[in-house]
């Protein structure tokens, strides 16, 4: 077993968000050695189900770890036909239902919520008209995300996501920007 230190926890849903995000933390500049993923269990219930419960226990651990080393948590759950903000006010219940408290101002705790889902970004990101109620469909691999992640880094990296961009889009990059970033500094 490895010694080293895990520095980022990526908590999501399935194999397309984990490839996304990761291709996406290396593009930053992140070594994707200091990523631990934990990912849904395919085949075993509702994989937005097994985030939202994962989570208050993902942040308690956060937060003993980000006393030895600088740490994060970032957390992707598709919205599906929700609001973004209110799968953000269903981790902060769950935290509340098993009495952890939910993340400060101060903690490096990043929730990207995708509308519809992952696709919905990849699609825009491939030069497509999207919405975010549409369901758009899913990659063949996961690794075939790579141009529009490409994408994605040229605008954070220059110019910033244009303004057509899906509104979840923009809300994650925000959240990146606010709460992770700082770590790669």
């Amino acid at each position: 077993m490895s010694s080293r230190r895990v520095k980022i926890v990526l908590l999501c849903e399935d194999s397309q968000q984990e490839a996304f995000t990761r291709r996406f933390l290396a593009g930053m500049g992140w070594n994707t050695r200091e990523l631990r993923v934990e990912k849904s269990p395919s085949a075993k219930g509702s994989a937005e189900q097994w985030v939202r419960e994962k989570f208050p226990s993902e942040i308690k651990v956060y937060r003993q770890r980000r006393l030895r080393a600088a740490s994060g948590l970032i957390v992707m759950i598709d919205a599906d036909e929700r609001e973004v903000q209110d799968r953000i006010n269903d981790f902060e219940a769950e935290c509340n239902a098993k009495q952890v408290q939910f993340r400060g101002d101060d903690d490096a705790v990043a929730i990207a919520v995708p509308k519809r889902n992952i696709e919905t970004w990849i699609h825009y990101l491939a030069d497509n008209p999207v919405n975010e109620k549409d369901t758009y469909r899913k990659l063949e691999k996961e690794r075939l995300c790579k141009p529009a992640v490409q994408k994605l880094l040229k605008m954070c990296k220059t110019t910033g996501l244009s303004e057509d961009a899906p509104e979840s889009l923009s809300a994650a990059c925000h959240e990146f920007n606010l709460r992770i970033a700082t770590l790669l500094a």
